[in-house]
């Protein structure tokens, strides 16, 4: 017989059906979350026109973009790589005259053409948001503030959240006017490289200000004491700037009771080139990979013509979800309510029970397989059915149904037209608890 090929391409990835409830939890609960906030949902094509997705998207990610030819007019297009330039784009032309701030959430897939690593695919799904026409700190501390109740409401209790400013490195660079070390600058800073960051600006030589500043970049990690050995280093008006914001984030955090959770670095700067100013990842103990990351990225509109503050962040559903196994954080997998067994040859009964039970909100599965008893409630359990209703077993007389409550073990017979006429009263606590 001739193989069948059935391998995934290179960072694919399938969920199956206890997987997928897994991450339909991940994505319920966060998406609750920003709707409590007062944000609403908007959906984005999967593709664009590569020209139009290019305006808004940083180099590098450009590099990572999936493309393929569009049969009817010839033009390149892409499958989107970052929805935040997507949603900029849509603020700036559709939504600009909407009042400000504009409050904006989503539950997306992104493609992204990269080695996979440490729980990531090529496939990646997101869950986040973005607050745009807000210039206060108050927009940067509501999204942070509502990334830690993202991990709460997760059940992910121990994290650690990295908060930095990138303009205070900044604002050392346009000291140093030359692009080519700053570029070598952020490379060893990112690596965490001391000995070459050091090199370096022994090389470039500038002010010994900036120079002592640079070097210190490193060690400016900690808690509130990092904003006073900053502030002594910071000369010019955009770092003393940016030090500014990012203490006033941290007073605000700290009213919300959110400080402890929070690790002041102001020699991270990964998020250079896309954020403007402050931008923070989260990291769950005992694992290596950030799962939600953000910042302000008040540049962004202004690409597609319109200046206008923004602040977001994302969750990467991939890496909650590992987080959450190896943290052993318990998922409620659902089953059918009711899983109706019916051993007559008519079906009357049980169709109409099934049509009845669903039509005040509970789920029915039926076992349409012809088989023991004993194998159909193996069946249920192995699905969690949560009840069993036999009908027409050798158990019951005619009109009536045998009722197993398949977590508890026990068992009641009632009849047919009383669970037709009021299911609620038949399984009151299962109507009551609201599983449907």
């Amino acid at each position: 017989m001739k193989r069948i090929p059935t391998q995934l391409p290179k960072g694919a990835r399938i969920y199956l059906p206890d997987e997928a409830a897994r991450k339909r939890h991940v994505e319920g609960t966060l998406l609750g979350i920003f709707e409590r906030w007062g944000y609403r949902e908007i959906v984005t094509p999967t593709f664009e026109f590569l020209d139009v997705l290019a305006r808004g998207t940083d180099e590098n990610v450009q590099a990572s973009m999936f493309t393929f030819v569009d049969r009817e007019t010839g033009r390149v297009l892409a499958l989107r790589a970052d929805i935040t330039p997507q949603i900029a784009r849509i603020v700036a032309t559709r939504m600009r005259d909407e009042p400000k701030p504009i409050r904006l959430a989503y539950l997306t897939n992104v493609f992204r053409y990269d080695e996979p690593h440490v729980s990531q695919y090529r496939e990646l799904y997101q869950a986040g948001v973005e607050l745009l026409g807000l210039e206060k700190q108050e927009a940067e501390v509501e999204i942070i503030a509502m990334t830690m109740e993202g991990l709460h409401g997760l059940g992910l209790h121990r994290f650690q959240m990295d908060l930095c400013h990138l303009d205070f490195f900044r604002g050392l660079l346009d000291e140093i006017g030359d692009d080519e070390v700053a570029r070598d600058l952020r490379a060893a800073l990112a690596r965490k490289d001391a000995g070459t960051l050091e090199r370096l600006v022994a090389a470039a030589a500038p002010p010994s200000a900036v120079g002592e500043a640079l070097l210190a970049l490193p060690t400016l990690v900690g808690g509130e004491e990092v904003l006073d050995r900053a502030g002594s280093l910071a000369r010019n008006a955009r770092s003393a700037r940016a030090l500014e914001n990012l203490a006033e984030v941290y007073r605000l955090l700290k009213i919300y009771g959110l400080g402890e959770s929070v690790l002041l670095d102001l020699g991270e700067v990964r998020g250079f080139d896309y954020y403007s100013g402050l931008y923070f990842e989260t990291y769950v103990s005992g694992f290596g990979a950030s799962i939600a990351r953000g910042g302000r990225y008040d540049d962004m509109l202004g690409r597609f013509g319109y200046d206008c503050p923004a602040v977001g962040f994302a969750f990467d559903i991939g890496r909650a979800l590992s987080v959450m196994a190896t943290q052993g954080v318990d998922v409620p997998l659902p089953g059918p309510e009711f899983f109706i067994i019916d051993f007559t040859r008519e079906k009357t009964a049980a169709l109409s029970l099934a049509r009845r039970l669903r039509d005040r909100g509970a789920s029915v599965s039926r076992d349409i397989v012809s088989r023991a008893l004993a194998e159909s409630l193996a069946y249920a359990r192995a699905h969690r059915a949560r009840h069993a209703l036999v009908v027409g077993g050798e158990r019951t007389a005619a009109g009536e149904l045998l009722a197993i409550d398949l977590a508890a073990g026990t068992e009641r017979v009632l009849t047919v037209a009383d669970v037709l006429e009021a299911p609620e009263r038949a399984f009151a606590s299962t109507f009551r608890e609201g599983r449907s």
